[in-house]
């Protein structure tokens, strides 16, 4: 699923694993580990429990420059159950493994230099369960049903199993009643996961982490799509991260298809200007799921506290007859747009 991030081979840390989006910790990416001394943290996509014959991607990030350095190859060893490990060898810090069986998985990543000695390694135990039993009734359920049903059984599984904790826990800046926000966050994410599988996402984070690490792809063009698993559109996402302040002012687009088509071209020169670091920091943000998820989050509760202040999240979803909800739907995947 993962390939070496370029035309060009690159061997050992990449610049998009050289570095923290500013202002989050690791944990804010994902289950993570750091080395006692500080200069090399694991991060796993998804936080465990994990669900049996599931893949989950894990990326280690060196930020110490001479480890960055000396790092030359990274050896993975899997072991389930205490039974035969399983090991493999990556010229990047980046690799993708399914569980076979519930039990335990443990995970060691050595770092290796040019001679294959290990520089560094890290360690990291995660139970792993069944698929959710109640999904897969719902699913086999539906198949009998002439009712509602699972719209995607394939998506469906893929949020219940991998990304429950994170829409689940995703909050609101001042915090309101109710399970609205939540479940307006769930189906932006599963209109996300449903327009794009994960190989086809994956192609595109490859191709982006391509354009910020050696510059064969064309990062304005890659902008264009949305990223990551809700599909969070860089424009928007740099419209709201960034510490102190956002890194890129909020610019509303017209509302006119072929004049929104010319601003946002310019927008995305604009952020193709941005500074390396603030770009990495961007794609990182989308590229991992809990962070996506939670800023697609920062996003919705933006676009709603700019265009109809004062409504609660549960005012967004069934005042109006649902105008609301469909208008931010809009600027997420359009916008922000100006209001004619």
């Amino acid at each position: 699923m993962y390939n070496c991030g370029g035309h060009r081979h690159i061997m050992g840390v990449r610049k998009t694993e050289s570095r923290f989006p500013a202002g989050l910790q690791p944990a804010d990416l994902g289950e993570a580990v750091t080395s006692a001394d500080g200069r090399c943290t694991l991060v796993s996509f998804i936080t465990a429990p994990l669900a049996a014959e599931r893949e989950n991607a894990y990326v280690v990030f060196v930020t110490d420059a001479g480890l960055a350095g000396a790092t030359q190859s990274f050896e993975w060893t899997f072991t389930e159950n205490g039974e035969s490990p399983t090991t493999e060898s990556t010229d990047i810090g980046v690799v993708a493994y399914s569980p076979k069986s519930p039990g335990s998985l443990h995970l060691e990543v050595r770092l290796l230099d040019a001679a294959s000695s290990p520089q560094a390694t890290l360690d990291l135990d995660q139970p792993v369960v069944p698929s959710s039993p109640e999904l897969e009734t719902l699913i086999e359920d539906a198949k009998e049903s002439s009712g509602p049903t699972v719209t995607n059984p394939v998506v469906a599984r893929e949020l219940i199993n991998d990304h429950n904790l994170y829409y689940q826990s995703a909050a609101l800046h001042t915090p309101e009643p109710g399970n609205a926000f939540t479940q307006f966050l769930f189906s932006f994410v599963f209109d996300g996961a449903l327009r794009r599988d994960p190989p086809k996402r994956q192609t595109h984070l490859d191709r982006l982490a391509t354009s910020l690490n050696t510059g064969e792809e064309d990062f304005v063009s890659l902008a264009a799509e949305g990223a990551g698993v809700s599909e969070l559109r860089l424009l928007l996402l740099g419209m709201v991260f960034g510490a102190p302040s956002p890194l890129l002012a909020w610019t509303e687009l017209p509302d006119v298809p072929a004049q929104r088509a010319v601003a946002e071209e310019q927008l995305r020169q604009t952020l193709a200007a941005l500074g390396e670091a603030d770009r990495i920091d961007l794609f990182n943000v989308a590229r991992f799921p809990k962070t996506n998820i939670t800023f697609c989050g920062r996003i919705l509760e933006a676009l709603r506290d700019r265009y109809f202040s004062g409504a609660s999240f549960n005012d967004v979803m069934t005042g109006m007859s649902g105008t609301r909800a469909h208008w931010i739907g809009r600027h997420f995947r359009e916008g922000p747009l100006l209001h004619s």
